[in-house]
């Protein structure tokens, strides 16, 4: 208790000498010492919490500072200064849902030390700024400490939405592909299943590699003890998912029913700012805004109106409007929770962070030292009344439809060292999480879980492979991580080649064209590689017959009820192949390509070029069901942009070993730790995704130490 008051006591004192003006920035930089090993990573040590945050900034700032001041730039709804009409959508969205003005207002409510903090994070940026005249920002000459807080909660602000099935701007077909695909896999095995009889963890987030959500890598460890390695966000202060040398934990999305539509009555004979709500009426707040938007003369004006239940996004008719309500994008901040995850030292402790439930979604799976693995269907989801279809607009004149209390943890799923040894998420329902252990789908109100019929052929595969895993050392551990199976082909093919001697009969003349096909793909151990050409029909049939986009795990309703009409989608895939590459036996590897550049915000502006150096990788489109999963661009009609160049999926890979005596660690980050196209560690881990195979994460500081390549303080 007298620790805990101690280190009160030290914050508060830290708040008032920070609040004293930017003179501390440079005894804080003194605190602080950035190791960055032969792959860039930095490993920040500090003398305090703070120290180390300070760290953070300057390093990220270092290595992303477009896409860390890009990303802040949305979050203070600003952007649209920047890019024009295509940043209009997401400055309405901030505005709508006051992430400035709430972080402004709230900052200060923060616990000390997430106020401590934020403060040094904003004065990291600060000073790498004041240190670095060359480096001109597009905006923020300067971040302010509340910064932080609308950073976070502009990062979550999407998820929240998509979870309401709200009404979206439009977007390219790239920009859905992508927003469609974001996702991960996620294994954990126990000590049964092991050669050290140790708890072993696979987190694997596939979000995008460009923009505000792409990851970035670091270890912070501070003289008070905490230490943690792992992946975040550009602009984040320290990791939010990854290890220590006790335990880690991974996440993947999900779909619980975490926010909702209430559909909004406007009729009142004469105050149109009324709205219908039980026997009487309630008043929308109505406030206008002004947007500099690129190009325009003068500010957009907007007018604005939010409801009890939330903001109103959409009209839908004369007098009906939709209204968004999303759980806790007010309360305190996600920082807290992650904080304590990455200190916690067992199981209870880390799950006493967790079921604070700030963080609002998210499936999550854990692994630790004691030989422990958890899986949570993570999600702050309202109690609300059954037997309503909460997927859809419900009427929100209707007090019986208000939210009750959240579910405590306690009454999420969740899995706890099943019996099975293994467990796996995917995006995929809870209720396959493993062979045996798994949680009941009727032990849960049915509106909690939204993906619970949903067992995605990564999630099939991932228990294919899991289920033979055995006598796992840390090395085979690597190896299936970057498991090539591909489950559709290992699953349908057969059934294709049965389907194949009844078409003979009754189709002899398409039998006889698509026979070279089939037989190629039968010949074939269902496994990716640079050099298979028949995973590059396999995927290039399966778009046709699924499509391209995300999930695409059901047939075209053409294709549903006629098999012959299937066979001729796989001459037509072959014949696309041959008059785009010339051959339709062509390598994956030749035509699916790692290229990078920078500064973009978004894949899809991208100028990815044939002409330009590349690298070939094995990873599939997760719909064919692989652990090893790559999301492509298309095919352009340019004649320079023939291949398909990794933009989505196995972002960060990373495999953790508990042992009682310490953790081992291996990950990869996409393309390298620097957006710096002059820096060596802009490409240098893309070699490492297209040989299969991970880097050391190091950990204990006496080999962060010895693979110490450069040794510096901020400012320097």
């Amino acid at each position: 208790m007298r620790s805990r008051q101690f280190i009160e006591l030290i914050s508060s004192l830290l708040i008032l000498f920070f609040l004293a003006g930017p003179a501390y920035a440079s005894p804080l930089a003194k605190q602080v010492v950035i190791h960055r090993d032969q792959w860039g990573v930095p490993h920040i040590r500090g003398e305090s919490d703070a120290a180390v945050v300070f760290g953070s900034a300057w390093a990220q700032s270092e290595d992303h500072f477009w896409q860390l001041e890009d990303t802040y730039i949305k979050a203070l709804g600003r952007y649209a200064e920047m890019v024009g009409d295509s940043g209009v959508s997401s400055d309405l969205d901030v505005a709508l849902f006051d992430i400035v003005g709430s972080s402004q207002r709230d900052f200060t409510s923060l616990p000390l030390e997430i106020q401590t903090l934020a403060r040094a994070f904003a004065d990291g940026y600060n000073f790498f700024l004041e240190r670095n005249p060359d480096v001109t920002p597009r905006l923020i000459a300067r971040m302010e400490p509340w910064h932080v807080l609308a950073f976070e909660r502009y990062m979550i602000l999407p998820r929240l939405l998509g979870a309401a099935h709200a009404p979206s701007r439009e977007v390219t077909r790239l920009e859905a592909e992508e927003l469609a695909s974001l996702g991960s896999n996620q294994w954990a095995i126990g000590p049964d299943r092991t050669r050290n009889g140790t708890a072993m963890l696979f987190i694997n987030p596939h979000q995008p590699w460009y923009g505000s959500g792409m990851f970035t890598e670091m270890h912070v460890k501070s003289d008070s003890g905490w230490d943690f390695s792992g992946a975040m966000y550009p602009g984040a202060p320290f990791p939010t998912a990854g290890f220590n040398n006790h335990l880690g934990w991974a996440y993947t999305v999900n779909e619980a029913d975490i926010s909702d539509v209430y559909r909004l009555t406007f009729d009142h004979p004469s105050d149109p700012d009324l709205y219908r709500y039980g026997d009487d009426w309630r008043r929308a707040e109505s406030w206008e805004i002004e947007l500099t938007v690129k190009g325009d003369a003068q500010p957009r004006r907007y007018q604005l109106r939010k409801s009890h239940h939330g903001p109103i996004t959409k009209q839908e008719d004369e007098s009906h409007f939709l209204a968004i309500k999303v759980p806790r994008l007010y309360d305190g901040s996600r920082m807290v929770q992650s904080l304590a995850q990455s200190r916690a030292t067992n199981f209870d402790e880390w799950y006493a962070a967790a079921s604070s439930l700030q963080l609002q979604t998210f499936n999550t799976m854990y692994a630790d030292a004691d030989g422990n693995i958890f899986y949570l269907y993570n999600g702050t989801v309202a109690k609300r009344k059954l037997g309503v279809d909460w997927t859809k607009p419900v009427d929100g004149s209707d007090p019986e439809l208000e939210w009750g209390d959240f579910h405590p943890i306690e009454e999420l799923p969740q899995v706890f060292n099943p019996a099975s040894g293994f467990m796996q998420n995917t995006n995929s329902t809870p209720f396959t999480t493993t062979d045996d252990g798994n949680p009941s789908m009727l032990d849960f109100p049915a509106y909690m879980v939204e993906d619970a019929t949903d067992d995605k052929r990564r999630a099939q595969m991932s228990r294919w492979l899991l289920r033979q895993a055995n006598d796992v050392t840390f090395e085979k551990w690597q190896e299936m991580a970057f498991d090539t199976t591909l489950y559709w082909p290992m699953t349908e093919l057969p059934r294709y080649q049965r389907r194949f001697e009844s078409l003979q009969h009754t189709h002899p003349e398409l039998a006889s064209e698509v026979r070279p096909y089939l037989e190629h793909l039968l010949d074939w151990d269902y496994r990716s590689s640079l050099k298979s050409t028949q995973t590059t029909l396999a995927v290039a049939w399966y778009e046709e017959l699924y499509g391209r986009g995300y999930p695409v795990e059901t047939l075209k309703e053409e294709f549903v009820a006629d098999i012959p009409a299937r066979f001729s989608a796989l001459a037509r895939a072959a014949k696309t192949l041959e008059g785009r590459h010339g051959n339709w036996q062509v390598s994956y590897g030749d035509v699916h390509r790692l290229q990078r550049h920078a500064p973009y915000g978004s894949s899809s502006s991208v100028p990815f070029d044939d002409r330009e150096p590349s690298l070939g990788v094995a990873g599939v489109r997760g719909p064919l069901g692989v652990a090893f999963t790559i999301y492509h661009t298309s095919p352009t009609d340019d004649p320079n942009r023939q291949f398909e160049y990794a933009t989505t999926g196995s972002s960060y890979k990373a495999v953790y070993e508990f042992h009682p005596d310490g953790v081992k660690a291996a990950s990869y980050l996409h393309y390298g730790q620097s957006h710096n196209p002059e820096s060596p560690h802009f490409f240098d881990q893309a070699k490492l995704l297209s040989e299969r195979r991970f880097k050391p994460a190091w950990f204990h500081w006496d080999d962060v130490v010895a693979n110490t390549q450069r040794a510096y303080s901020p400012g320097d």
